[in-house]
């Protein structure tokens, strides 16, 4: 499907969409290398952990169990971890990023369903990488996060478009929008 579709199904009433695209499976790939290496790390702690502490000495009857079900579920954990680039290459083809007159935002559907969106208030300066040659990746959300909203994810949240063409100009749509520029003055020629 194409991607300006996807986008306006997610659209709100009133709601003008400028740009959307989907991101290139081999560079959202390579942005899940940092998860591979997270997953990678938790797994040889807990076999390290397994193998000079409890192995030997592993409790038996319910805390044994409940022992045995937390490190399934980490080293459960710590594999999806590993998995996350092979994830994201048939991901990215049902993935949709988008910008708007109101918001900034990514659409996922695989593997799991969910919606995105960044209003002008959560939007950073976007600053455009270049990824391939006529692709960029521009990072729209990157802030350190207070203690309370820290996750397993780390301490800062970094939100991006990855591997789009034209990135310069998307960052520049970006900017317009945090600027609050009137949807009616943005240049004629970018929807779509």
């Amino acid at each position: 499907m194409d991607p300006l579709e996807d986008a306006r199904a997610s659209l709100t009433p009133d709601e003008t969409l400028v740009w959307a695209e989907r991101p290139h499976p081999a560079i959202l790939a390579r942005a899940r290398l940092p998860q591979v290496i997270r997953g990678v790390l938790g797994l040889l702690v807990i076999g390290g952990f397994l193998w000079f502490s409890f192995l030997p000495n592993w409790p038996g009857g319910f805390a044994g169990l409940v022992l045995g079900g937390f490190l399934v579920a980490a080293v459960v954990y710590c594999f999806w971890l590993v998995a996350a680039p092979a994830v994201a290459r048939p991901a990215a083809g049902r993935m949709v990023y988008a910008v708007t007159d109101r918001r900034v935002f990514i659409r996922e559907d695989w593997p799991f369903r969910r919606l995105r969106s960044f209003t002008s208030a959560d939007l950073c300066d976007p600053q455009v990488t270049p990824a391939l040659p006529g692709r960029g990746t521009v990072v729209f959300v990157d802030r350190k996060l207070p203690w309370w909203q820290r996750r397993a994810g780390g301490a800062y949240q970094i939100e991006a478009f990855f591997g789009i063409p034209d990135a310069q100009r998307v960052a520049e749509a970006i900017d317009r929008l945090r600027a609050g520029a009137d949807p009616a003055a943005w240049p004629p020629g970018e929807d779509g």
